[in-house]
């Protein structure tokens, strides 16, 4: 049977949606005609977040609705009217297409002005020729919207694309300016729209006319920390990016920048020639000393010697960074891989374990017996990609910490006789695994946490047992998770004390974090690499549910590992905690008193119509199945036993105890 991990809440199928429903970049040529409004005057302004025209679009696929706008902060024009706006079109444009004014894009906008569309097609082009994007356009409105009020106004432009793969919307390569990089997008005929930042900004301008435009007045329009955690004494460096929206060129103005309750540091920049709406980038250089988020003022004050017509804008906080003197102790995982040719894997096992064992950390390290090569049995989907680099098994028993790369000095088999530098990420065992331990708990700090908890509960809607889980990533300051590039997020399931043969000898031995299941299935065959997942910056809660494939697992001994993977096959931190016991959460699936038990001189009694028994040891090793009512126990040792009783698809488990 196919399982499937159900979500109670639909957080993770959301971030995954989005990470596949953001728009695409394609690469053109310039166009050689710009269409441009009228300059800015004292009474006029051409309003813009973009940079130049780049010769690149954006868009999704063909049928696709999208919209591309800016938030301008409309206060500072208040009583002005907006006539005119100009948008960069890129490789086509469908029909029905308009620009809109609103103060709230989930709303109907207050302003929708058609543009004719019929007469924009794509310029001409070889088929091996790098195509041309079409440029710019104005669309004057046919009514001029009076800025009536202090709300933000979100301005661009909507249509469908109409091309399978070429975008409609032209952009620039600059970076992304505050509220100048939006866009939504939802497949024809849907209801939601999906909001993504851009990667770059739309090509918009508008066109703002009236008698109190601000003549001197400049913005912060973007910045960005070279880091997101600093350590006391660190230098904090921010580039930010400052936007002339005066109506007057500047030539000098001031930046004032104050971290934390530091005293405020004053500089005076005075090499700069600033027409309207032209940019300045300004490095702001400060050392952080306090630990917890981080609080950056600037302040830009005094253009061309004069006070800022529009003070209110002019200060920005920028507090998207942290300083912490040493980041949260990383979980590790440990993962042992087993092959059936070794003799000495039980010997590699006890110094994985002695050494697990004496690390003064061993509650941060996750332990993996992975057997999916040793033994059939065992072999469960999602790690195909071991037996594809081991067809052969070129050196056994193996360690896997972490997916890292190799341990620097480990050797491995080149052939019979002769050994190389390891370039893979296995390594074999040998006594100083202690060491290697050590140095992957010691490699770095991270600065986010995961906390799991994983119960048996009945879901009343599917009628199944499921285990109901919930894993909490949180930062390690509020609002500063990290980024993590393409990340992944991995739920395996895996279970103690299984007694089984051991690869390469006779006996059966006791194993731990036997893996059973990977529960997250985008891929089932290469699961390790987990599903993708995009955690925001305040961490992220994450519910779900899995139903339970198979009865006879020991829920006594099964833990839930999670962990968290980067691009580069990384682990960036991991948790494993236990199920919870059954008698907590599941519902069985019969009424317990519909069997009862009693255990004498020697037999066990089952009072009640059933269809199979099993008996397992505590340790989970299944010593006998039977259908009899009375069963033969006295070969058993003295000991506490568990007892399966089947019925159809109910199940009762009952512990009993041989004196």
């Amino acid at each position: 049977m196919k399982t499937r991990l159900l979500l109670s809440l639909c957080l993770v199928l959301t971030l995954s949606f989005q990470a596949h429903a953001q728009f695409k970049v394609q690469k053109g040529k310039t166009a050689n005609t710009v269409a441009k409004a009228a300059e800015s005057s004292d009474k006029k302004l051409l309003y813009s977040l973009c940079g130049e025209m780049s010769g690149a679009a954006i868009g999704k696929e063909q049928d696709w609705e999208q919209r591309f706008y800016i938030r301008i902060p409309a206060k500072q024009w208040k009583g002005c009217k907006i006539t005119n706006v100009e948008i960069g079109l890129g490789f086509d444009v469908g029909k029905d297409s308009y620009v809109f004014i609103s103060k709230d894009v989930e709303k109907e906008p207050v302003v929708k002005q058609y543009f004719q569309c019929d007469t924009i097609v794509p310029p001409p082009y070889e088929e091996d020729d790098e195509r041309e994007i079409i440029g710019w356009k104005n669309v004057p409105l046919d009514e001029a919207y009076v800025i009536d009020s202090d709300d933000d106004l979100y301005i661009g432009w909507y249509t469908v694309q109409v091309d399978f793969w070429y975008g409609p919307c032209a952009i620039d390569w600059d970076d992304p300016a505050s509220n100048g990089n939006l866009g939504s997008l939802r497949r024809v005929g849907k209801e939601k729209w999906t909001y993504v930042q851009l990667e770059h900004n739309p090509l918009i301008r508008v066109t703002v006319e009236g008698d109190n435009i601000p003549q001197n007045h400049l913005r912060t329009i973007y910045y960005s920390a070279d880091e997101l955690y600093y350590k006391p004494g660190e230098t904090v460096y921010v580039e930010t990016t400052i936007k002339n929206e005066g109506a007057l060129p500047v030539t000098s103005f001031e930046v004032t920048y104050q971290m934390n309750q530091d005293a405020p540091v004053t500089k005076q920049i005075t090499d700069v020639n600033l027409e309207p709406m032209e940019v300045y980038d300004y490095v702001v250089e400060a050392p952080v000393n306090d630990e917890g988020k981080g609080n950056l003022k600037v302040t830009l004050s005094n253009p061309n010697g004069k006070p800022d017509d529009f003070i209110e804008s002019t200060t920005t906080l920028i507090n998207s960074f942290g300083c912490l003197a040493k980041g949260l102790q990383k979980n590790v995982i440990v993962e042992e891989i087993v092959s059936t040719k070794e003799d000495k894997c039980p010997e590699a096992t006890k110094i994985i374990m002695d050494a697990i064992d004496k690390c003064d950390r061993k509650e941060n390290v996750i332990f993996i017996q992975n057997h999916a090569i040793a033994k059939d049995e065992y072999k469960i989907k999602g790690y195909s990609w071991f037996n594809e680099i081991f067809p052969i098994s070129p050196f056994i028993p193996a360690v896997n910490i972490d997916h890292k790369s190799a341990i620097p000095g480990t050797l491995m088999p080149a052939d019979e006789n002769e050994t190389t530098q390891a370039t893979s990420e296995m390594f074999l065992v040998d006594e100083n695994f202690g060491k290697y331990l050590e140095t992957c708990l010691d490699e770095e700090d991270v600065y986010f946490s995961l906390d799991m908890d994983c119960e048996p509960i009945y879901d009343e809607v599917i009628g199944q047992n499921v285990l109901q889980i919930k894993i909490d990533a949180k930062p390690a300051i509020e609002g500063l998770f990290p980024d993590i590039y393409q990340s992944s997020m991995a739920l395996l399931l895996i279970e103690d004390k299984v007694v089984g043969q051991q690869a390469g000898a006779d006996g059966e031995y006791i194993h731990n974090g036997i893996p059973r299941a990977f529960i997250n299935d985008e891929n089932p065959d290469v699961a390790y690499l987990g599903d993708e997942i995009k955690i925001p910056r305040n961490g992220q809660l994450i519910e779900a549910t899995y139903p339970i494939p198979d009865k006879t697992w020991n829920m006594d001994n099964l833990k839930l590992v999670c962990y968290i993977v980067d691009a580069n096959m990384d682990v960036r931190n991991a948790v494993a905690c236990p199920v919870k016991p059954i008698e907590q959460g599941v519902k069985k699936e019969t009424v317990e008193n519909d069997f009862a038990i009693n255990c004498k001189d020697g037999t066990l009694h089952i009072d009640g119509n059933f269809d199979k028994a099993r008996i397992f040891s505590i340790s989970g090793q299944t010593l006998m199945e039977t259908n009899d009512t009375n069963i033969n126990v006295s070969r058993l040792e003295k000991g506490i036993y568990c007892i399966l009783i089947q019925k159809d698809n109910r199940f009762v488990s009952k512990k009993f105890i041989i004196q």
